[in-house]
Formats: structure tokens, sequence, C-alpha cells
């Protein structure tokens, strides 16, 4: 099985040469320095096929940032809900077709003038593939972190870890201001006195954790039992 993992690595490096180039509907970036957010779904699978080990969500970032004359720094940034985290950044340079590229020498990463992404690298024993779409107002990235020949002796060696990003630039239209009925006092008063916050008790379970770089762990944490209402 590691050896068809490996096949579809090069299959996906090899859309580099053979891709169809994509329509130019825009210059990119279209944001420099502005911060792309959203939220991302990380799921880790078993090496050698099999159903889903963990899942987890969190908060996404994507930006493209001034690094010099004629260098984009292109970086991609999360924190999961349950402690985990990731960053990943790469410096990117003009080339003639209009397209990105990257100066790395761990492996080849393009974003055509049109936001496709396409990158192929190696960090710490894992094949990282990037794909996706940035556009003016909106990205989707799949990124896949594929365990290489020799992983070393990390806890999710093992695993495949699919991140999906969904990201977007801030709206430029203002905020609607809140109702004033859901400011009030009393509808914080009416809240709390139909059992809507508070804890009756804290009780300690046991939690399964993914933590980056080190696959999943059991924790024992809190937990509130909300109280009961008191309407019946």
């Amino acid at each position: 099985m590691r050896q068809f993992h490996l096949s579809a690595v090069a299959l996906l490096a090899g859309l580099f040469a053979f891709a169809p180039v994509l329509a130019e509907t825009m210059s990119f970036p279209a944001a420099v320095g502005e911060p792309y957010t959203g939220r991302m779904t990380v799921e880790a699978f078993p090496v050698d096929g099999g159903h889903r080990m963990h899942r987890a969500r969190g908060d996404a970032e994507v930006r493209f940032s001034a690094s010099g004359e004629d260098r984009i720094l292109f970086s991609t940034t999360a924190a999961l809900d349950d402690g985990g985290s990731l960053d990943l950044s790469v410096t990117l340079a003009p080339d003639h077709d209009g397209a990105w590229r990257s100066l790395s020498e761990t492996g080849p990463t393009e974003i055509t003038a049109a936001g496709r992404v396409l990158s192929v690298t190696e960090l710490d024993g894992f094949h990282m593939v990037l794909t996706g779409q940035i556009g003016p107002e909106r990205g989707k990235l799949t990124l896949r972190r594929i365990p290489t020949e020799n992983p070393g002796t990390a806890p999710d060696a093992e695993m495949i870890t699919v991140f999906l990003f969904d990201v977007s630039l801030p709206s430029s239209e203002p905020a609607p201001e809140p109702r004033q009925d859901e400011t009030s006092p009393r509808a914080e008063t009416s809240s709390a006195a139909g059992g809507g916050g508070g804890c009756e008790r804290i009780e300690w379970r046991l939690v399964n954790r993914w933590n980056w770089g080190g696959g999943l762990s059991l924790s024992r944490e809190p937990h509130c039992v909300p109280k009961r209402s008191t309407d019946d």
C-alpha cells in the first residue's frame, strides 16, 4: 500500500507539467497582507486504508505577505478547536508566464495567475501535497500529509492526514447592528431564568485529542453538566 501512496504523490507532481492552463480571470494575488480567514477540517486515516480514525475542526488563515522586492510569502495556518495547530509557509517569486513559483528546495509550489494552487513538498518524513484554488474573494485548499518510506518514529507515522480549508476575505459590507432585544439586560435575565447558563456539576471525562506531529492522545478533561430547566 505504501508504494501506491508514493505513486499517487508522483502523479500529483506530474500535474505541474501536464495540467491545462486555466483562463486568466484575475491577477494573482488578489490581496497582499489581508488574510483569508475561515474554518478547517482535519481527518486522519490509516496509511494502508480503512475507516477514518479521527476528525477535528478549527480556525484557518491563508495570507500572502510582501517579502522583499518581487517576493511573496504564502502562509497557511490553523488552530484546532481541541488545541492542535498547523503552520506552513513558502516564499514565491513571479515567473514570465504570470505564475508564482517557490524558491524552496523541498519541492515545487506553483500558483497560477488564475489562483490555481499546486504544491508537492517533503517535510520531516512526510509528503505535503497541497491543491486547490484561491479566488479574489474565497479560497478552498486541500492539504494531504502522506508518510514517506522513512517517516521516523512519530505517532502519526502510519496515518494519512487530510486538511480541508474553506476561507474568504473579509466582507466590505458593514456588519449589521445587533437587535435591541438581543443585547438588553432583560433578555439576558430571561435566558438565565430559563436554565440557559451555569453547571449543575462538573464531570471528568476521557477525551481523544489530536496533537499536530504527535497523533492522538487520551486526556482527562472537565465537562460541564448544564442545569436542568425548572419550567416543569
